[in-house]
């Protein structure tokens, strides 16, 4: 003899615990003598999933499981199921296998099973549990859209930057978002680095370096699981560029409640806000516009030993150039060569690699050598047009709503959500859209002094940041911009307002001594 228990996750559902049916399966067992092969526990499954599709049950409903018992017990009949489809279609498999069905509830039932009149009786009695399981789905689905414009917390893994919080309201136990200062510290670190021109693997690299945890991890070990990746559990879940970039780039960051993939905004325009954003406007504005800058332009380097990697390029064929070594007596030679693939349709142009990375290096210096090297801060904007949009949306969904007739018995409602939907539409076309930018503030060094500090990395980020391509071909390399007159050098300083003093260029509040 099988026992059958089930236990379902929906809240609505009042049944009795597994612990409970278990006690009154086993007791009627003891008493009757049968002997127990086996207990199908299946906790927290709803009670319309098809039971050949349980995780425990299931396995004793195949060719090999039916093999190990006669006969199948469970306390009441909705623990079989609270589908009429899905409960007479186990009857009737039970049926053909010349098994028995023992609900402690209905001690009819296993006879009813083998009339006509008596399957009707069950299918009736199946009726009960499907109309009481609907009504469930119905107050869930309720529940769900009336929490839906709250700043309640539905469930699952929150956001990195946060972690859920129980607070007491109204007789009952509410779930919110709060921020997680360790987890906000790591968002900061990591928008700095992208700040400073840092890649997504970069920074993915760095936090699985430092052992940080991603936001999936963090939910399991606050439930008492272990740590899961992919290669098993008790290993830590590993970051990647792509989990970089979504941590940073998606609204929940900044604690807006996110539907079905976009910013829920209420009734008053607003985006509902689950929490305090991590980030100020600024920094998130300024966040984003280096994201996006950095998508355009990025170049990513995939050869280490290349020191000028997406800086020098062939001359014939626009592909990047890479490095080409070889020894001979005990010397080796470092050659530039054509980088398409494959390397059959290379162009033939090469040129010595220390004798383009010095005449670089002279050039930049030359070049830059004296110019003071600037911070780059985001100026914030302001832009409505995303909110602005949105709401227009739902002015346009409200009015289709109410052709439909969905607000008759609610016009006074339908006119009040329209004035104020109306209203910020009204308010958000008024503001003028301003642009954010950055600015560029001296940090009171030159590049000259900065050079050296830098390491080949370093040296290769600058020169991209700096817009040099090198363009190689037989024996000879060109650079663009090509290298600039003195007078050209001074026009262009003093037109973004620096002056030359001690031999340096500097902003004028730095120029004065305080000597006339």
């Amino acid at each position: 003899m099988l026992l059958a228990e089930r236990i379902s996750d929906a809240k609505g559902e009042r049944s009795e615990s597994i612990e409970a049916q278990d006690e009154k399966l086993r007791a009627r067992a003891e008493r009757e003598g049968v002997h127990i092969v086996g207990t199908a526990v299946d906790l927290s499954i709803s009670g319309d999933v098809d039971m050949f599709d349980r995780p425990s049950l299931g396995q004793w409903l195949t060719p090999e499981g039916l093999q190990k018992w006669d006969e199948i017990w469970v306390s009441t009949q909705d623990r079989l199921s609270r589908d009429d489809k899905h409960f007479l279609a186990f009857v009737l498999k039970v049926i053909e296998w010349q098994k028995k069905v023992t609900v402690l509830d209905d001690p009819q039932f296993n006879e009813q099973m083998h009339t006509p009149e008596g399957l009707l009786i069950l299918h009736a009695k199946a009726l009960g549990p499907a109309k009481e399981l609907a009504r469930i789905k119905a107050r869930v689905t309720e529940s769900h859209e009336r929490r839906r414009f709250t700043a309640r917390w539905h469930g699952g893994f929150p956001p990195f930057g946060y972690r859920p919080v129980n607070r007491f309201e109204n007789g009952k136990t509410a779930a919110y978002l709060e921020l997680d200062e360790d987890m906000v510290a790591v968002l900061h670190e990591m928008r700095r680095q992208i700040i400073d021109g840092q890649s997504f693997l970069g920074v993915a690299k760095y936090l699985n370096a430092k052992g940080v945890l991603t936001a999936r991890d963090r939910a399991r070990l606050r439930k008492g699981k272990p740590v899961k990746s992919r290669k098993g559990e008790g290993i830590q879940e590993k970051w990647a560029e792509t989990t970089v970039k979504n941590v940073l780039t998606e609204e929940s960051t900044q604690g807006l409640k996110r539907y079905q993939g976009e910013v829920l905004y209420g009734a008053d325009g607003e985006p509902v806000r689950l929490a305090d954003p991590v980030f100020t406007d600024g920094e998130w504005e300024s966040l984003q516009a280096a994201i996006q800058r950095r998508t355009r332009t990025a170049t990513k380097r995939v050869n280490k030993t290349n020191p000028l990697y997406g800086v020098i390029f062939c001359a014939e064929c626009d592909a990047k150039a890479v490095q080409k070594t070889f020894t001979r007596k005990a010397i080796t030679y470092r050659y530039y060569v054509c980088g398409s693939f494959p390397k059959e349709d290379r162009c033939k142009g090469s040129v010595r690699a220390e004798e383009v990375e010095e005449f670089m290096e002279i050039e930049f210096l030359q070049r830059y050598g004296r110019d003071p090297v600037t911070e780059r801060t985001w100026v914030p904007g302001t832009d409505n047009t995303r909110e602005l949009e949105e709401v227009r949306k739902r002015i346009d969904r409200l009015r289709r709503d109410s052709v439909a007739g969905l607000w008759d018995d609610d016009q006074e409602g339908f006119r009040g959500l329209m004035a104020s939907l109306m209203s910020r539409r009204d308010a958000l076309a008024a503001e003028p859209v301003v642009e954010g930018h950055w600015s560029e503030k001296d940090t009171g060094i030159t590049y000259g002094e900065l050079w050296p500090t830098l390491d080949l990395e370093g040296q290769r980020k600058q020169l991209i940041k700096s817009g040099y391509r090198i363009m190689i071909s037989k024996g000879t390399f060109k650079i663009t911009p090509e290298p600039e007159t003195w007078q050209e050098k001074k026009t262009r300083l003093e037109s973004l307002g620096y002056v030359l003093r001690d031999n340096r260029w500097v902003q004028p509040d730095t120029a004065h001594t305080g000597e006339e």
